[in-house]
C-alpha cells in the first residue's frame, strides 16, 4: 500500500485533517501530529521542520513516499522533496505559503522594522485563547469565530476532538500558541534553484487570502516542474470542502491495485 505523507497547516495537527484521511482508504496516511514541538524547534524559518519529515520517513518507511501538505506544511513538504527528492514519488501542495518575490521582501523589510507582529496573524496566534472547562466549552466558543464558520462539519468535529488535549483543568489546544505565532512570523523567504526544481501539484484556492495573482503567476514563472489547479475555495479548503478536495486528489494520485 502506497504511503501519503501529509503535512499539517499551522495551528491544525495532523489528525484534524481525519475525515479527509478516511476517504482515502486505499492509501496509508501518516503524518506528524504536531510539527515542531519535539527534537526539531523552528529556527529562523521551516527548514528545521522539513528535517523533521525527513527523518520521519526515513525511520519509518521503506520506500518513497507521496508527500502532501497544507499552507505551512506544504511548505515544509517542498524543501523536504528539495533536499530529498529520492524520498518521494510524487509530491501535492495545497495552498503553499511561499510568496512572490515582492511580497518576500516586504515581509524581510517589516521584520527588520520590528513590525511583523502587527501584519501577520502571530500577534493574534500569541493572544489566542488556549485553556477551556471542556470540548463542549471550546466547540462552541469556536463556532462562533469567523475561521470555522465555514469549515465541514465532520472537519470541525476533528478539531474540537484532535485540536485539544485534556488536562488536569480541562482542555487545552494541542498545539502551542507561541509556537504558531513564531511560524507566523518565520515564514520561508528564500526560495533557491534546487527547490524550484520540485515536480508535482500545487492545488490552491481560487479565493485564498495567501494565494494570490501575483503568486500564482510567479509560480508558474519559477516552477516548471508543478502543475498549478485551482480550486473553488478559500485557503482552508481542505477543511472547508473535504469532499470535493478529495475528488481531485483521486485524480491525481496513482490508482491502487
Amino acid at each position: 500500500m502506497t504511503t501519503i505523507q501529509f503535512s499539517h497547516a499551522n495551528g491544525f495537527p495532523g489528525s484534524s485533517y481525519q475525515y479527509l484521511f478516511n476517504q482515502l482508504p486505499e492509501y496509508s496516511v501518516t503524518y506528524i501530529e504536531k510539527m515542531g514541538h519535539g527534537d526539531y524547534p523552528l529556527d529562523g524559518d521551516l527548514t528545521n521542520y522539513a528535517k523533521e519529515l525527513i527523518a520521519d520517513i526515513e525511520q519509518n518507511q521503506a520506500a518513497p513516499v507521496i508527500g502532501m501538505g497544507h499552507s505551512a506544511g506544504a511548505v515544509v513538504t517542498l524543501i523536504a522533496a528539495g533536499l530529498r527528492p529520492e524520498l518521494f514519488k510524487q509530491v501535492i501542495l495545497f495552498d503553499p505559503v511561499l510568496f512572490n518575490g515582492r511580497k518576500r521582501y516586504l515581509i524581510k523589510l517589516i521584520k527588520k522594522m520590528g513590525l511583523i507582529d502587527k501584519v501577520s496573524p502571530a500577534q493574534r496566534a500569541a493572544k489566542r485563547r488556549s485553556k477551556f472547562d471542556s470540548h463542549e466549552q471550546a466547540r462552541e466558543y469556536f463556532s462562533q469565530k469567523k475561521l470555522f464558520r465555514t469549515f465541514h462539519p465532520a472537519c470541525f468535529d476533528d478539531y474540537i476532538t484532535h485540536g485539544l488535549t485534556e488536562t488536569n483543568n480541562g482542555v487545552e489546544l494541542s498545539i502551542s500558541p507561541e509556537i504558531e505565532a513564531d511560524i507566523f512570523r518565520n515564514v520561508l523567504l528564500n526560495a533557491p534553484k534546487w527547490l524550484k526544481q520540485v515536480s508535482g501539484t500545487v492545488i490552491y484556492g481560487e479565493h485564498s487570502d495567501l494565494f494570490g495573482a501575483g503568486d500564482i503567476k510567479w509560480w508558474q514563472r519559477n516552477f516548471l516542474n508543478m502543475e498549478l489547479i485551482g480550486f473553488n475555495g478559500g485557503h482552508l479548503f481542505p477543511f472547508e470542502h473535504p469532499d470535493e478536495t478529495v475528488e481531485l486528489l483521486k485524480s491525481l494520485l496513482p490508482k491502487q491495485r
